[in-house]
């Protein structure tokens, strides 16, 4: 009769666990929003504003990532920089060493010779490190990119097209229980005489309250053929809130 009380005890436990679980199943969606602004006036006038959307969206092993990144700059009224950047991505399956992606991503700088350039590739990731305080993976695959002329500033030249090669390599550490430190590197690398594209970002955030966290991030996009009038490089230093959802 022991034996029995211990077994059913056992059994409602379990069938408690199980339940409690259910409760709490594993979040479909999360994120980060974040959002920074600079805004002087008097002697001097300039307002600076960067924000930046990056959702990742679970729908059974397919891993969807959504992304905006915004910068606006001005200078006693004369606009200094103005970009927009946007990507999609979708990793098949979620979980895994091995997955496969695609991704399509699509950029507006204004300060550019470009009015805009799309990309997209298909290739083959893998997790190389995959803990709970600490992530890296790798990607590389080929893709096509199309940049469309600005035709005052490239008035004779026609639109560029190129099959590129797609890397991507992506770190995250969580080194303490309040503060992250993440790497990340694309780059569209053209096979043909067009331009290749690298985007780097270098980040740490600390925790404030909550949801809340200050993050301090520096980021650098080199493009090999920027025009005859432009740097081949701008770099980004930037102090923004993040709210993780």
């Amino acid at each position: 009769m022991k034996s029995v009380t211990i077994t059913c005890a056992g059994v409602l436990l379990a069938l408690g666990a199980t339940s409690a679980l259910a409760e709490e199943p594993a979040p479909t969606f999360s994120g980060g929003a974040e959002l920074g602004a600079t805004i002087v006036s008097g002697n001097t006038e300039t307002t600076n504003i960067k924000g930046k959307i990056d959702a990742t969206h679970l729908i059974g092993d397919l891993k969807n990532q959504y992304l905006l990144d915004i910068l606006y700059a001005e200078d006693t009224g004369e606009r200094s920089g103005e970009r927009y950047y946007a990507l999609y991505q979708g990793d098949y399956p979620s979980t895994g060493k091995q997955y496969v992606f695609g991704m399509v991503d699509g950029e507006i700088d204004k300060f550019t010779d470009y009015d805009y350039v799309v990309s997209a590739a298909l290739g083959y990731g893998r997790r190389i490190i995959e803990q709970d305080t600490m992530t890296l993976l790798a990607e590389a695959g080929p893709g096509y990119s199309y940049k469309k002329y600005d035709d005052d500033k490239r008035p004779d030249e026609d639109d560029e097209s190129d099959f590129i090669g797609r890397v991507k390599v992506d770190f995250w550490w969580k080194f303490s229980q309040n503060a992250e430190f993440g790497q990340l590197v694309t780059s569209n690398i053209a096979f043909g005489e067009g331009s290749t594209i690298t985007r780097s970002e270098t980040y740490v955030t600390a925790n404030l309250v909550g949801s809340l966290a200050m993050k301090l991030s520096y980021s650098v996009k080199h493009d090999s053929n920027p025009g005859p009038d432009n740097k081949s490089t701008d770099t980004t230093l930037a102090a923004t809130l993040l709210y993780k959802f």
